[in-house]
């Protein structure tokens, strides 16, 4: 999965613009978060103003990702519409999602339970995701281990990563179209790629088992 959309100029706000802040905590869902890396940034926007400093992403060892930022707000912000940008760096593409909110000042939002805001809904190249389950046969020419990864591609193009046994996302131009499988074998350090192809449907989930 990859895009070709332009690196944002974000830049920090000035402060003294605002008379109060509201802090929010976002937790990236788990379909964008085996992407994240270095480079990525989030912010917020209140109409067509940034109201907060760009966000790095804090990655922890159990693959979750999240970003914390502090937005600036003033008494005319009531009932807002509120922008959330996330720039992934290593699909190129530029994320958003916006929603009606209420600027409340001082308040922790998504502290005492995760935020996890529906980035993908926001997306126009990949407007269908759909689950898919891959399965290894019972005789296979390697030993499976945890470092293995399964990936859908369409062409040249990764349009979902994940690991055998367990669903994973798969990004979609258009129902019915065709993916070819690859594995990577880490204790044989290389890639199986099969002549199969998937195509999913729209029932969800999908699962498939590998013909080497």
């Amino acid at each position: 999965m990859s895009g070709n959309d332009a690196a944002p100029g974000w830049q920090d706000i000035d402060r003294s613009l605002y008379e109060s802040w509201m802090y929010v905590t976002v937790k990236l869902q788990n379909e964008l978060a085996a992407y994240a890396g270095d480079g990525d940034l989030m912010t917020v926007f209140i109409g067509d103003e940034q109201r907060t400093r760009p966000a790095a992403p804090n990655i922890y060892a159990d693959g979750s990702v999240y970003f914390v930022m502090t937005i600036g707000g003033n008494s005319t912000d009531r009932e807002i519409n509120i922008r959330l940008c996330y720039w992934c760096a290593q699909l190129r593409q530029l994320f958003t999602i916006e929603e009606k909110s209420t600027f409340t000042p001082e308040l922790p939002y998504g502290n005492t339970s995760d935020y996890v805001p529906p980035l993908l809904k926001g997306c126009k190249k990949y407007p269908l995701q759909r689950q898919l389950t891959v399965n290894l046969p019972a005789e296979v020419p390697f030993t499976p281990a945890d470092g293995d990864i399964v990936a859908a591609f369409a062409g040249n193009e990764c349009r979902g990563v994940g690991s055998i046994g367990n669903p994973f996302t798969v990004f979609s131009t258009a129902s019915g179209e065709t993916f070819q499988l690859r594995y990577y074998s880490s204790a044989q350090a290389s890639v199986y790629s099969f002549r199969q192809n998937v195509t999913l449907s729209e029932n969800d989930p999908q699962s498939v088992t590998l013909i080497f």
